[in-house]
């Protein structure tokens, strides 16, 4: 798909604009679901010029993250230099801000964000300066405080003289420049049992920023975290802004491959082809529940195969080693593919034989697996079998867009494998198609992020008040 940005024809008559994207993966590494979303911005706005091309002018993007150096995780040369290419075809800029205070310090670390909140916005405020308007999408807790260090009397176009209007009424097509705070975790997600009281304490400080008349919003991502925000850090005051968890439905990842060219990967990755596949991918992190699935698969082991592909963080990482006990105490037949892999989920999540995708998290944000399996798997594949946690809620509908595992109870879970596996051909078909219907149209890109930039930049039709079921 060849996709070019619609020139500005008249530069003198119309507003500057930008666009600000903050992340720290994505850019020189992809290890992770933020890696997921800016590679999502960026093949978006390559496929939606309509979308930077605004009546008011067009939109100029800036991508922001933190300078890399040797020890930086999981850095790609490679990958890096493409990206580079990419935003420089947008007409883009990237701007790489220095976070460390001494070369081992790790971006895992409050003092780190710190910095680097300071460092961006003393960067960025010269640039900021030549636009009339710009909207700062801050990704997750290190870009959290960044508010905090830009001046707030450029935020906010205040009123002519004469006019009475409070800064508590103003709206964001009244800012000069809007912030967006778009979490996608937290110290109650990451640490369930003991959430961090720094990390939350953070989080706290940075959310609060969110108030009226600052210009500051709160993504409003999915239902089940904008009420997680609220129950858990207050926000009775916060500014929210339509954000929706999304993935772009006509990407060229996408895009169905041949039986043969899917019979090939498998092959590669020596994966039984004649036998019911039952997957599960993600990290290798506790969160992410594969050890308490893998005891319950012994009720099904005769029926079916186990591929776990699972994100090591080190060699040798502890948590795929437990599962390597778990699946030869349980008598498991399976594949356990100890790294990183798009080819083979976006094959085996298109094979026939593939029944069931096990999400069995202990917490969950919002997880672009389920969006992701259900566009694959439209004429042929598994269904979703997840965890009554998160943004699964919002996903899925039992029995009509996929399964919830009860991770409480060993025979519960082993019930539910169960009957997915003797689900039908015509159910199975049902759901598949039911849950894609689903993904089409509530999480599709190319409507979604298009409604968050009119948000921010047309007046008519705003608000300023939280979600109705929040």
């Amino acid at each position: 798909m060849s996709c070019k940005l619609t020139e500005r024809t008249d530069t003198t008559m119309r507003a500057r604009q930008a666009l600000f994207y903050l992340t720290y993966n994505g850019v020189y590494n992809f290890t992770n679901g933020i890696g997921t979303q800016t590679q999502l911005l960026l093949r978006g706005l390559e496929c939606l010029p309509e979308a930077l091309a605004g009546k008011g002018g067009r939109i100029d993007v800036h991508v922001v993250c933190p300078l890399p150096d040797q020890y930086t995780w999981g850095y790609d040369g490679d990958f890096f230099r493409r990206q580079r290419q990419r935003l420089t075809a947008l007409g883009g800029q990237l701007h790489l801000v220095p976070y460390k205070t001494h070369p081992q310090q790790e971006l895992w670390e409050i003092p780190a964000w710190r910095t680097l909140c300071q460092q961006g916005a003393m960067r960025l405020a010269p640039v900021l300066a030549g636009y009339d308007k710009s909207l700062l999408v801050c990704v997750d807790q290190p870009w959290l405080h960044l508010p905090r260090y830009l001046p707030l009397e450029h935020r906010v176009r205040m009123p002519a003289e004469g006019q009475q209007r409070s800064r508590a009424s103003v709206s964001p097509a009244d800012d000069v420049i809007s912030t967006l705070l778009v979490l996608y975790n937290t110290a109650f997600i990451r640490n369930w049992h003991t959430p961090d009281a720094a990390e939350v304490a953070w989080e706290q400080q940075g959310l609060a920023s969110a108030r009226p008349g600052s210009g500051v919003y709160i993504a409003d991502i999915c239902p089940s975290f904008t009420a997680h925000l609220r129950t858990h850090f207050g926000l009775d005051q916060a500014l929210w802004a339509p954000y929706t968890a999304s993935v772009l439905v006509e990407d060229e990842e996408f895009v169905l491959q041949t039986p043969a060219a899917l019979a090939a990967v498998l092959q590669r990755y020596n994966i039984p082809r004649h036998e019911n596949i039952v997957l599960a991918f993600g990290r290798a992190a506790p969160i992410k529940g594969f050890e308490l699935v893998i005891p319950a698969l012994e009720a099904i082991r005769e029926r079916c195969h186990f591929v776990l592909i699972s994100v090591p963080y080190s060699p040798d990482d502890p948590q795929q080693q437990l599962y390597d006990r778990l699946l030869a105490a349980h008598g498991i037949r399976a594949t356990h593919i100890k790294h990183f892999t798009r080819e083979l989920p976006r094959a085996l999540c298109q094979w026939p034989h593939t029944r069931m995708v096990l999400l069995p998290s202990q917490q969950e944000t919002f997880s672009n697996i389920f969006l992701e399996v259900a566009l694959w798997a439209r004429q042929g594949g598994p269904v979703v079998v997840a965890s009554r946690v998160g943004g699964f809620i919002d996903q899925i509908e039992p029995g009509v867009t996929g399964f919830f595992l009860d991770l409480a109870s060993r025979h519960a879970m082993a019930q539910t494998l169960r009957h997915v596996l003797d689900l039908p051909a015509e159910p199975h078909a049902a759901i598949r198609r039911q849950a894609y219907e689903r993904v089409v149209q509530q999480y599709d890109f190319r409507h979604n992020f298009p409604a968050t930039l009119r948000w921010f930049w047309c007046a008519n039709g705003l608000s300023a008040d939280p979600p109705a079921w929040a």
